[in-house]
């Protein structure tokens, strides 16, 4: 019997909300998904979807045929290498997960037509479709998170291909490989950030400007060269009074993009060199998910001063 990685409860929590989501017809023999049923159905049509999504991306092996039954049944017990692919640690998460989405009110008991008030039927809630359109991409989804990336006003041809190249690390469980790949992405932004940044001051305080070149020349290493760029930063924002900038202001906890960035430079640096240093998939895991919004942000600010 064939053997995977075991996906975490998070990613198995991204799996239940993106089967939720899903609008193909080619994870359920009766090509059926929870769009065309008006998110409602049975925990078992949940399962059943998850696991031909899960089989869909490579994220399971496929050992046994998927079970298969009539929309809103009950269907099969999930038992591990006879009515399921997933493990049965998946399993437990499955379930956990599934209750996890029912207490955020993410999905509810209960749902009209031929299903029933209670469980095992539900149904998604308003609110639960509005997480659907916003949710977080992860890596395993390759054309997902480089969509994502790629849609980023702006964004480097070199991010482009170091993101790729982190996604590529991931999937084959090369996880140290994966975050030297996005400590890689992490300073051509840094770069960008830079290039910007001097060019607004060499408009609108040519002094500083020439301030700030001079000390980039003397300090060739990444964390330093950040370091002049939040000072610099710092001193130009105060004099800037346009509404597009200051709306841009909310979204930079300085606090967290530092850390954030010097997280990803350290852990670069130790994992580039022979050491005892290793990572874990959920550790990884969560830089993705914060990789994408960190872009989003830093890219509305070089914008701003490219643009102004």
């Amino acid at each position: 019997m064939d053997k995977h990685q075991e996906l975490s409860s998070l990613e198995i929590r991204h799996l239940l909300l993106d089967t939720l989501a899903y609008e193909g017809d080619d994870i359920d023999k009766g090509k059926r998904n929870f769009k065309l049923c008006g998110y409602r159905g049975s925990q078992n049509d949940l399962f059943r979807l998850s696991e031909g999504l899960a089989l869909n991306r490579g994220l399971i092996c496929r050992n046994i045929e998927p079970s298969d039954a009539a929309w809103g049944a009950h269907g099969l017990l999930l038992h591990s290498g006879h009515t399921t692919n997933f493990s049965d640690r998946e399993i437990t998460y499955i379930y956990e997960q599934f209750h996890l989405l029912l207490v955020q009110g993410i999905i509810a008991p209960g749902a009209i037509g031929n299903y029933g008030p209670n469980l095992p039927y539900f149904h998604v809630t308003e609110y639960g479709i509005k997480c659907l359109s916003t949710r977080d991409v992860l890596p395993y989804d390759v054309d997902g998170y480089l969509d994502k990336i790629r849609n980023i006003l702006g964004v480097d041809e070199w991010l482009l291909f170091y993101v790729h190249e982190a996604l590529r690390c991931f999937n084959a469980n090369c996880l140290e490989a994966s975050v030297i790949m996005l400590g890689l992405a992490s300073e051509v932004i840094i770069n960008k950030q830079i290039s910007a940044l001097t060019s607004y001051l060499g408009i609108y305080a040519p002094e500083k400007k020439e301030e700030m070149v001079n000390e980039l020349e003397k300090n060739m290493n990444i964390s330093n060269k950040y370091s002049i760029y939040i000072k610099y930063f710092d001193f130009i924002k105060k004099s800037i009074t346009a509404d597009t900038f200051k709306s841009l202001l909310p979204q930079m906890d300085k606090c967290a993009m530092t850390s954030y960035a010097n997280f990803v430079r350290i852990t670069r640096n130790q994992l580039a060199h022979p050491n005892d240093t290793s990572m874990e998939r959920l550790e990884v895991l969560m830089i993705f998910i914060s990789f994408v919004k960190y872009c989003e942000t830093q890219y509305a600010f070089i914008n701003f001063f490219k643009n102004n």
